[in-house]
């Protein structure tokens, strides 16, 4: 007779696995932004009262930042966050706890499209990059240095 599977909480992680340096890897990211001009853009946002309570409208933001950051469609976007730990400590998701889903993402962010906010935001986040002397492209960022070095040319 086959034993019933029963959850166990460290049966898929450990207190170790949380520590893991691969979900430091947004750490440094996060560390350049100012988070708090950008929750000050958004809290022209309206909160409903009805329905399910609102996920944070910045724990929202953070998710649109991450699926523009790696492509994401809204529907792919939901399923990391579902799955992936270093998504949900981005985005400040208890492990626990409740995921947007795909609908509550899209319609955020044509909330913000629709409050002028959406380009505003990425602007914002742009001119605190720029300010630091760094360019984001591709889901990459690069560090802009013109710090001169003495280079030894070689001919063959």
């Amino acid at each position: 007779m086959q034993k019933s599977f029963s959850t166990q909480s460290n049966l898929f992680f450990s207190t170790a696995d949380l520590d893991h340096p691969i979900l430091h890897s947004l750490d440094d990211t996060e560390a350049l932004l100012e988070w708090s001009e950008i929750e000050t853009l958004l809290t022209s946002i309206y909160d409903s009262n009805t329905g399910h309570p609102s996920y944070p409208l910045l724990t929202l933001f953070r998710s649109l930042l991450l699926g523009v950051w790696y492509q994401l469609s809204d529907v792919q976007l939901a399923q990391c966050l579902y799955r992936d730990l270093l998504f949900r400590k981005f985005c400040r998701l208890e492990l626990g706890g409740s995921v947007p889903e795909a609908s509550t993402i899209g319609r955020f962010r044509t909330q913000l499209v629709e409050h002028d906010l959406w380009d505003r935001l990425l602007g914002e986040i742009n001119r605190q990059l720029e300010v630091k002397n760094i360019i984001m492209k591709g889901g990459r960022m690069n560090i802009i240095d013109a710090t001169p070095i003495e280079a030894h040319l070689i001919v063959r």
